[in-house]
């Protein structure tokens, strides 16, 4: 029972990241803090989902679970294959 628990609020943890990453189509917004200004695109990109992704993969090597693994890789490299889905969908 409590491991169907734990791997039902894994599944959504999974989707609250996969909304995360599309977060940055739907919310666009920036705000300053003293002289620095930041971005939420740049935030969720740049740092909250590679942090999000070292977990997973820190996560997959005690549970051994193989898609954990690629979805810790997929967070981390969150940027670049943002960017390549873009071009490639957007063309050169």
């Amino acid at each position: 029972m409590k491991a169907r628990l734990r791997e039902k609020a894994l599944g959504l943890f999974s989707l609250f990241v996969v909304v995360l990453w599309l977060s940055p189509n739907w919310v666009n917004f920036s705000f300053k803090i003293g002289t620095q200004s930041y971005n939420w695109t740049t935030f969720v990109l740049f740092i909250l989902l590679p942090l999000i992704g070292l977990g997973y993969l820190v996560l997959a090597f005690f549970k051994r679970k193989c898609w954990l693994f690629f979805f810790g890789l997929a967070c981390i490299f969150a940027f670049p294959i943002t960017m390549a889905v873009g071009s490639f969908l957007l063309g050169p």
